[in-house]
């Protein structure tokens, strides 16, 4: 075969890229240039459709955990309201003496004196007698609350479970305001019903539904507070709701799921037709159930977005624009960068932690702004924690650390402004007797009580703090007479503990032995904080020493120069 034969065999087919670059300009550069933009706008379109589906099912799947955590949180910080309020009505009516409940007057006497627990059911506190009749105390006193609650709902549920029952949400007699009724039965020995001890918290109570009747999942969602035992809406971020009764099976799909039992996230077509991300869960100690619903049209709305503007990037972008966007991520990377410089310098402690400042661009104001919200909470944590650590966990007293700031205070004031302070420090007397006896719970219940006492003999300036153990300190600042009002404030302790107490029906009796300590403007020179509680402490044992149960006034220790006094001043209650 000849090469002239040979030839066409050599050559072969043209392909599509020579038919391709038939088209293309003459450069190098620019063949390069649009088979760049080529497979830019090829991938890009690819990655678009493709991650379209990702994006939004990682969204919704995103939102529906956020909303679970955010409801699931809500419902049980509800919980844990309702608890307190249990918790706090059937230690009331355990505390209850029995021997009052023939007595009105006493016992109304007793209940009012009941103020910690107000804050909690500001409407009332009731006893209500086993009949069901006129009430045998209640606070706040109100004239028109009904003679009879045989027909109410908790006074039946209370009396039939024999245990503290929740109402369902009712409209208050006495105050017309929707309202939580909350009754515990109260028995005695035999099982035999004497009272049911009632608490009546509004639904608008602050703090109580807050979260609800003032929040809102994302800006076009709503929270809704159902009592499916009840057939009602308790509240919700839509005030109509409020004891509105719940639709009728058919009308809302979610309301029938509810009634079922079904709890949990997903998507439902509400009763208008329109797609919603909903989250159901149940609220502890009630019943109820807290529902969150986000139209699904803002939830998707930053993918839609996401994916539009997707599009119109791929189908515009060419090489040039594609070396313009590299120059334009470098730009909009540089607060991000600058960001990240800051949290570095600000984890090896070269700058001090302060809020960054929120640039304009959204993803990058949504990192400082998650960071300043986190540098929040956890400031707020800490300040939490100080505060706790400055307060004695059982008694809610202060402790050592403000008495020794404010003693401090006061001691440096006094060289500008002399004034008179005391100083008491108290030990009780046979506590270890009921520790042995009864037990460190019943032990503690007493130092609760103490506490209680103890406040209610000083002003509301003065300072009780719990030392530790059975030890306690009184600071009595800005006085005049110093020794006078001390010993008076030592008898009036030395009375209120003399009192027996009577707890889960064993009556208990202690004692108190106090030494006090006093500073005027007679004192050439203050004491030192050690040297005034250690003053305070050793009068405190030698009122032990002479007998217990008194109080003994400490001698000031002596100056270089200045003798000490005479023997202290000493005081005992009447051992009858």
């Amino acid at each position: 075969m000849t090469a002239d034969t040979d030839q066409p065999s050599l050559a072969a087919p043209a392909s599509w890229i020579d038919r391709w670059c038939t088209y293309c300009p003459r450069s190098l550069r620019g063949r390069i240039a649009l088979l760049i933009i080529a497979l830019f706008l090829i991938t890009g379109a690819s990655i678009t459709f493709i991650a379209a589906y990702r994006l939004k099912a990682d969204i919704v799947r995103e939102v529906l955990q956020q909303q679970l955590d955010t409801t699931t949180f809500i419902a049980r910080d509800i919980g844990s309201k309702l608890a307190l309020r249990k918790e706090g009505l059937e230690k009331v009516a355990a505390n209850i003496p029995k021997e009052l409940l023939q007595d009105r007057p006493a016992l109304q006497r007793w209940l009012e004196e009941r103020r910690a627990i107000y804050t909690l059911f500001p409407t009332g506190l009731m006893i209500v007698p086993a009949d069901g009749g006129p009430l045998l105390a209640q606070t706040p006193v109100m004239p028109n609350r009904p003679q009879s609650f045989t027909d109410r709902d908790w006074f039946i549920g209370a009396t039939a479970t024999r245990h503290t029952y929740f109402s369902k949400p009712l409209k208050a007699r006495a105050t017309s305001h929707p309202s939580l009724a909350v009754a515990t039965p109260l028995y005695d020995r035999g099982q035999h019903l004497l009272a049911v001890v009632l608490g009546v918290t509004p639904l608008d109570t602050p703090g109580f539904l807050d979260q609800i009747i003032t929040a809102r999942p994302g800006r076009g969602g709503t929270y809704e507070l159902m009592a499916p035992r009840d057939n009602a809406f308790v509240t919700g971020t839509d005030p109509s709701l409020t004891m509105a009764p719940l639709p009728l099976p058919g009308q809302d799909p979610l309301h029938d799921q509810i009634a079922i039992g079904h709890r949990g996230v997903g998507i439902e077509r509400n009763a208008q037709g329109a797609e919603e991300l909903v989250t159901s869960v149940d609220v502890p100690h009630v019943g109820w159930v807290l529902t969150a619903r986000l139209p699904a049209k803002e939830a998707l709305a930053p993918a839609d977005n996401a994916v539009r503007n997707t599009v119109l990037l791929a189908m515009g972008i060419g090489l040039p624009l594609l070396l313009l966007l590299l120059w334009a991520v470098n730009r909009l990377m540089a607060p991000l960068a600058a960001l990240a410089e800051r949290l570095q310098s600000m984890a090896e402690g070269t700058q001090p932690a302060q809020p960054l400042p929120v640039p304009p661009l959204k993803e990058i104001a949504r990192v400082a702004t998650s960071f300043n919200q986190l540098q929040h909470k956890l400031a707020a944590q800490e300040a939490q924690l100080a505060a706790m650590a400055r307060r004695d966990a059982l008694t809610g007293l202060a402790n050592r650390d403000p008495l020794t700031e404010k003693l401090e205070a006061e001691l440096a004031i006094m060289a500008t402004h002399p004034h008179h302070l005391a100083l008491l420090f108290l030990d009780l007397d046979g506590f270890k007797t009921v520790n042995d006896r009864w037990g460190h719970d019943m032990g503690d219940r007493v130092l609760q009580e103490v506490a209680l006492r103890l406040c209610s003999c000083v002003r509301r300036d003065d300072m009780v703090v719990r030392q530790g153990g059975d030890e306690f300190i009184i600071l009595l600042t800005d006085i005049d007479l110093a020794h006078r009002v001390a010993e008076r404030i030592a008898q009036g302790c030395l009375d209120a503990i003399a009192v027996p107490f009577l707890i889960n029906g064993q009556e208990i009796h202690i004692g108190v032995s106090i030494g006090i300590a006093c500073v005027g403007p007679e004192d050439r020179l203050p004491p030192s904080v050690a040297t005034l509680i250690r003053q305070a402490d050793t009068a405190m044992y030698q009122a032990k020493q002479a007998g217990r149960n008194r109080y003994q006034l400490a001698a000031p220790e002596p100056d270089p120069g200045h003798p000490a006094p005479g023997t202290p001043q000493r005081r005992r209650t009447d051992p009858s």
